[in-house]
């Protein structure tokens, strides 16, 4: 075993192995809710042990790498510093065992994956880890516990593992309660899933290019054009052709929401409100005219099926006549 390190008392000296993630601003800094309690009780099991006396260590065992598969629950989608925190193992050894869970004859990570990564790029055989059985769903949780807290997690990401955990566990109020999140943060998020598949794609290699609030802009739009009477399929395309152009330069994409807005015809629409149809001084109906629809909706009780069927008639003979 390599020789340990003296541990430092201040944090800031602490090993980036083990080092407690600096709060992340915006939505993630809201994430944790009443999953705290269950983070820090797994943390006490596999994290805090008395590394003075390798106590920590002693609870481990070796693994071969090549029988560990990484978590399917796994919220990020790039890792880095990899190669640094592989040259501090190699010069300090790994102070923190991964912990892994059984799955079939093989393993999954249930955290720890930089660290697993790092000892891949060392190419070593083995890695110390803690094995305990757990849930599909624990496992779901615990990785999104695991990066709550993490600067570098985009909100994509976090969306692209509640959307995940919500289809496989719960209802989507079960969800936001278990995360301690509010609706209005929850469905935020969840406005990622009203993308079309091809700007996910782009999401997939690039997930900081559209934050949380972006996509819920998004969302909005793409709500309003379709009372509007436009095809959600046009406003989706001009989001695409967007996105396409904008994802050769990298990086996050500026006024997303106004660049859309412009595309699909300038400025947004001031809002259509129905006109009234009335007699003898009471409402029948209402019309609503849109770029692409006339809408007429008349109150059944007012009319005999005799003349609805004449209305029907009307508008049919309209149609022949063109």
């Amino acid at each position: 075993m390599s020789k340990k390190p003296a541990v430092s008392k201040d944090p800031a000296n602490e090993s980036p192995q083990t080092q407690v993630p600096r709060k992340r601003t915006g939505i993630g800094a809201r994430l944790a809710g009443s999953m705290t309690a269950g983070f820090i009780a797994h943390q006490e099991i596999v994290g805090t042990m008395d590394r003075e006396n390798d106590t920590n260590l002693w609870t481990a065992r070796p693994i071969d790498l090549s029988s560990i598969d990484p978590n399917p629950y796994q919220p990020r989608l790039r890792f880095v510093g990899i190669e640094a925190l592989a040259q501090l193992i190699d010069e300090q050894g790994l102070q923190q065992p991964i912990t892994v869970r059984p799955h079939g004859d093989r393993y999954q990570i249930v955290s720890g994956e930089r660290r697993f990564r790092a000892h891949k790029l060392l190419k070593k055989a083995l890695i110390l880890a803690h094995t305990r059985t757990i849930s599909d769903q624990e496992m779901s949780a615990l990785a999104m516990a695991e990066n709550l807290g993490r600067e570098d997690l985009t909100d994509y990401e976090l969306s692209r593992s509640l959307i995940r955990h919500k289809r496989e566990f719960g209802s989507g109020s079960q969800t936001h309660e278990e995360f301690g999140l509010s609706k209005t943060l929850y469905y935020r998020l969840m406005s990622f899933e009203q993308l079309p598949a091809p700007v996910d794609d782009h999401l997939a290699t690039a997930p900081d290019m559209i934050s949380g609030l972006t996509a819920e802009t998004l969302a909005r739009i793409f709500k309003k054009r379709s009372e509007e009477g436009m095809s959600l399929e046009l406003v989706h395309k001009a989001l695409i052709t967007i996105v396409q152009k904008a994802s050769a330069t990298g990086g996050p994409i500026k006024n997303l929401g106004a660049q859309l807005e412009a595309k699909l015809g300038g400025e947004p629409s001031a809002k259509i409100t129905p006109q009234k149809i009335e007699m003898n001084g009471g409402q029948i109906g209402q019309v609503k005219t849109t770029k692409s629809h006339f809408e007429l909706k008349l109150n059944r009780s007012t009319f005999t099926q005799e003349h609805l069927q004449q209305i029907e008639d009307f508008v049919k003979n309209l149609t022949a006549a063109r």
